[in-house]
């Protein structure tokens, strides 16, 4: 299990900091996305519903509940989805977060997931190393280096030029017609019956005891954090994009007044909690009440983008940055945030103190805005 966790530690930090290197020359946002033209540059999509079908030259960024892309890619092509189809050649990397993943492609250079399941068709040719850390993963296609990863279930058709080193949990399936052209190197529970003559190098076996509930625990609670942080990441994207002047200033007048902006948040969630309870015990009350509940999870997220602004405002002078090294720097502040969590004994407790100073940002945000209104005669 420690190894399957520090495989997809090392996949979360190169998705996340693959996408830092440029923002979008082209950014789009909507329930469903359609592109049949040709994309000159670097692209941001977001979607309920994404389909490519024109090529992108450049990278192409694009979260959403279900992706295809159908058109090429002339660079990297980093998906964040729950279904993910590829039919179009990729010329980079192969970045994937997300449910289930298919590819029907070329491949110019690695594939690379974090997920629940990772098929690599047929007609699929990968240039580079398949790295994974998935629960399913399933190769009919070729894989011209490396796999490699934690996974749940191997199940390889295809050829592999290089090595295959892989941890597994459950079940290593290797069928006659695949080949293996380096060596084989595997954990699990129980050994696997390899055919003979498919991997011409040598043949490791690591068994390993079945993990104990903590070992389980902890990877669960690794892959919430890690979900958790995908989620504030695309947040911190969008309100980067659409509100940059507003999070900058936001940072700026916390950065005045700390102890204030903690003492705004720590009374607000008092003041919410509270009054959430007593409406609960009221009949009539009940529906605002689960509003209020509702608003403390949206509370949650946004709270950590001003957070993440703010811790990133002590490390650069956020007032000269446009919104892509804002977005940069926010992303770093946020990955910070959710590392303070880890240290032990004392991390969480860090880690709520910066909570409540978000929120009191947003409070004070809120007045400030008010008070606006208030002095142009608005309300």
């Amino acid at each position: 299990m420690k190894k399957v966790i520090s495989v997809i530690f090392v996949l979360f930090v190169s998705i996340i900091f693959g996408s830092l290197t440029a923002f979008a020359a082209e950014l789009s946002w909507g329930e469903n996305i359609v592109y049949t033209d040709e994309i000159l540059d670097d692209a941001y999509i977001f979607a309920g519903n994404g389909n490519i079908e024109g090529n992108v030259n450049g990278d192409l960024y694009i979260a959403g509940g279900s992706i295809v892309v159908n058109g090429n890619v002339s660079e990297d092509l980093v998906v964040v989805g729950g279904k993910v189809t590829v039919m179009g050649n990729i010329g980079g990397d192969l970045r994937i977060a997300g449910g289930q993943a298919s590819v029907y492609s070329t491949i110019g250079d690695d594939v690379i997931m974090v997920g629940g399941q990772l098929d690599i068709g047929k007609t699929a040719v990968v240039n580079g190393s398949v790295i994974v850390g998935t629960g399913i993963l399933t190769v009919d296609g070729y894989v011209k280096e490396d796999i490699r990863g934690g996974l749940g279930m191997l199940l390889l058709n295809g050829n592999v030029d290089r090595n295959v080193i892989v941890s597994v949990e459950d079940k290593l399936s290797i069928s006659k017609t695949a080949s293996i052209g380096g060596n084989l190197t595997y954990s699990s529970l129980l050994e696997s019956d390899i055919p003979e003559g498919v991997v011409k190098g040598t043949v490791k076996f690591n068994k390993f005891e079945k993990e104990p509930l903590l070992e389980r625990v902890t990877y669960l609670f690794f892959i919430q954090k890690l979900v958790s942080f995908l989620s504030a990441l695309v947040l911190l994207l969008l309100i980067v994009t659409f509100m940059p002047k507003s999070l900058v200033q936001s940072a700026e007048a916390t950065k005045e007044n700390v102890f204030k902006s903690f003492g705004i948040g720590l009374l607000t969630m008092i003041a919410a909690v509270i009054g959430s309870i007593l409406l609960l015990i009221t009949v009539i009350g009940i529906p605002l009440a689960l509003i209020i509940l509702s608003s403390l999870v949206v509370v949650f997220y946004v709270a950590q983008i001003f957070v993440s602004v703010w811790i990133a405002g002590y490390l650069f002078k956020l007032k000269n940055f446009g919104k892509t090294k804002l977005f940069g720097a926010a992303a770093l502040g946020l990955l910070l945030y959710y590392l303070i969590g880890f240290i032990p004994f004392v991390g969480w407790a860090v880690k709520i103190v910066l909570f409540l100073v978000g929120v009191g940002a947003i409070v004070m945000r809120k007045m400030h805005y008010w008070k606006f209104l208030k002095d142009k005669g608005m309300f």
